[in-house]
């Protein structure tokens, strides 16, 4: 099996990949369990491979000693699932990125694969990105870079041991890069797919433009020159690491939502599917009763927009003389977006809102849509 390209976005809450132009995603959950809880695991045999997704159990090496890992969906609900949320994970070092990894490209074979046999896949170029905390812990940021792209790169073995998909897949990875994530997210608001110019960008033309991404666990920041350009220095770039969102939910949860929802990730959920209804209500499963949980909810988020909002200024005040643009992206963008607006209307006004504060299309993808368009650019290239 073939495949040309593979971007990543190993984040803190979603895995997200393009797969030759094929996405889908995982949630960020993987928990090791010993061999013999793994061969009993799953009670059943499945037959779709859409359910893999959600019923993921692996194998493979590491450091020479073999492992076994519930991952995703089949992960969530395990004691240790979603415990990674509470510390900062170096993507060089850690498991959970590796195996996110193995485990997307296991699920990519069965799903697009020609049967069991074809278990050897090989991907032409693979790409990933590593947030700006990291980066700034080393002088280069072109040495880190380069130590997370050499482990993704060369042979991998996954072993998927899920009843019905039960086969060894042998990964090789020709080439393999690694991107500042955040910054590569212009290129997404430059060029679509096809490696056009986007008339939006002429918008940007003027301006010193401040990317927030925010994630899950960081919030990062990157100071583009006028016209989408690279940051002029290491400075242009910086990060927020003790405002963490999934632990602002997990606190709001403990302090006043014990009794709705069993853990962050249910939360979280909730929260996903509920922000932009005018209710959020919890439904109970067995009397039908629904709970409005939006005045506790909205408060939270007022809170930690508020808290979020004052760090960014403070760490890129405004030159006098002139105005950023600021692009909001990442996983939780469209979540915030409401009191951010709220926010930016009460401080400069709707006009000021509507001309500098922007919240574009897709905005929880444009990371690994910069990836794409990068990756398509340097195939086009060799491949041509």
């Amino acid at each position: 099996m073939d495949i040309k390209r593979q971007n990543v976005d190993f984040g803190n809450s979603i895995f997200q990949t393009l797969v030759d132009g094929y996405y889908f995603e995982i949630p960020t959950n993987v928990v090791e369990i010993t061999k013999e809880k793994a061969e009993g695991h799953f009670p059943s045999t499945f037959n779709d491979p859409q359910f893999l997704l959600q019923n993921m159990l692996i194998q493979t090496t590491i450091d020479g000693v073999e492992k076994y890992y519930l991952v995703g969906d089949s992960a969530e609900k395990q004691v240790l699932g979603n415990i990674h949320i509470n510390k900062l994970h170096d993507k060089t070092q850690s498991e959970i990125p590796y195996v996110m990894f193995l485990a997307s490209v296991a699920y990519y074979n069965v799903l697009k694969g020609n049967g069991k046999e074809d278990n050897q896949v090989n991907i032409n170029y693979f790409s990933t990105m590593l947030p700006i905390w990291l980066l700034k812990k080393t002088n280069k940021f072109s040495d880190m870079q380069n130590k997370m792209a050499s482990r993704c790169e060369g042979e991998h073995q996954v072993a998927i041991l899920t009843p019905g998909f039960e086969r060894v897949v042998t990964i090789h990875v020709e080439t393999s890069k690694c991107r500042i994530e955040s910054e590569v997210a212009r290129w997404a608001i430059k060029k679509d797919f096809d490696l056009q110019d986007r008339e939006e960008a002429n918008s940007f033309k003027n301006y010193e433009t401040l990317i927030v991404d925010l994630g899950g666990g960081t919030v990062d920041l990157a100071l583009l020159q006028a016209g989408l350009q690279a940051p002029k220095s290491r400075d242009s770039l910086n990060c927020f690491t003790d405002i963490s969102y999934l632990k602002h939910i997990e606190k709001l949860r403990n302090e006043k939502l014990l009794e709705y929802f069993d853990d962050v990730r249910s939360l979280e959920e909730f929260i996903i599917k509920t922000i932009e209804k005018t209710k959020m209500e919890q439904q109970d499963g067995n009397s039908g009763k629904k709970v409005d949980l939006t005045e506790q909810i909205h408060e939270s988020l007022r809170e930690y927009t508020q808290i979020l909002l004052t760090k960014i200024e403070n760490t890129f005040p405004s030159p006098k003389d002139k105005v950023y643009k600021y692009v909001y992206i990442g996983g939780i963008a469209g979540i915030l977006k409401q009191f951010i607006e709220e926010s930016i209307d009460t401080r400069y006004g709707v006009e000021i809102r509507e001309q500098n504060h922007l919240f574009l299309p897709d905005a929880r993808k444009l990371n690994l849509y910069g990836l794409e368009i990068l990756s398509r650019h340097e195939t086009n290239a060799v491949f041509a």
